[in-house]
């Protein structure tokens, strides 16, 4: 026969864990065999564009004066629900913050392109660089910055390319007076096109994630807009995740992006239900 579990995180008994990463306990243990599968999952699409601290950085170079003077900044948009209009506005901010130049940063969305387009009025020789050049030139940024707060981690360098479609590129983009500088790709204001549902439930011999880990219990799509709720339902029988004979007084669980990091849906619950099945069944 199948057992039905129904978790939802506002009923997570950990005081330090979150709506994403979370631990429950059974009002009593059960006896369970064979496999397990998550079923319809609701979540809510409350997430940032932008998040603080993992996707907020804008990587540029200006150089000014005379004689000139080359300084390597980082500016960093303000995390939020960005639309692709608010996401260039944003940019535009964060960049002005921190140039070292008298001219300012224009960013505008060019719906045709799907692309922002960079301009300043300024004729001081500036550079974006996007995520692709970023990453084989760390050890060089890190040389040559202009402020030790301007290093980069190599693990995390929390760059914004994905978003503003400055991912793509081999060199750094130089810019100048009446030049206007346009991403190689699209803006992309879904945070996220699937998530991954993790668990202590299994033995980890079921699955393997992108991240090559192996406690992903159920991969779910963000099919929904900003502040929708994503109902997936009725995940397949076939996906289950092999227990074994046990006994369960607690679980864990854990809701990721495809690289492993908890995503956070800021204070908004989730839920779902696990279906126990016997190993005949």
């Amino acid at each position: 026969m199948a057992f039905k579990l129904y978790v939802d995180s506002r009923f997570r008994v950990d005081n330090n864990g979150s709506d994403t990463d979370f631990a429950i306990e059974l009002p009593h243990p059960i006896q369970v065999k064979g496999r397990a599968y998550v079923d319809c999952c609701l979540i809510p699409n409350t997430f940032e564009v932008i998040r603080q601290g993992e996707n907020d950085r804008v990587f540029f170079a200006e150089t000014v004066g005379t004689p000139s003077v080359t300084h390597y900044l980082i500016a960093t948009i303000a995390h939020g629900q960005h639309s692709a209009y608010g996401l260039a506005a944003a940019m535009a901010t964060a960049l002005n913050a921190v140039t070292q130049q008298a001219g300012q940063y224009t960013v505008t969305y060019n719906p045709t392109s799907a692309k922002l387009d960079i301009t300043n009025s300024s004729t001081t020789v500036w550079s974006i660089y996007p995520t692709e050049h970023l990453k084989a030139i760390i050890p060089l940024w890190n040389m040559v910055q202009s402020s030790a707060s301007n290093q980069i981690d190599p693990n995390n360098i929390m760059d914004a390319g994905s978003v503003t479609g400055w991912a793509m590129g081999t060199t750094a983009v130089a810019g100048g007076s009446g030049i206007t500088l346009t991403g190689a790709g699209s803006v992309n204001v879904q945070p996220y096109q699937h998530l991954f549902l993790r668990s202590s439930l299994g033995n980890g011999y079921d699955a393997i994630g992108p991240d090559g880990s192996s406690d992903i219990i159920r991969r779910i799509i963000c099919q929904v807009p900003l502040n929708d709720t994503i109902v997936d339902l009725h995940g397949l029988p076939t996906d289950t995740v092999t227990m074994g004979k046990k006994e369960i007084s607690s679980l864990k669980f854990r809701l990721t992006d495809v690289h492993g990091r908890t995503v956070d849906t800021r204070h908004h619950h989730i839920s779902f239900s696990i279906i126990f099945l016997d190993e005949e069944e």
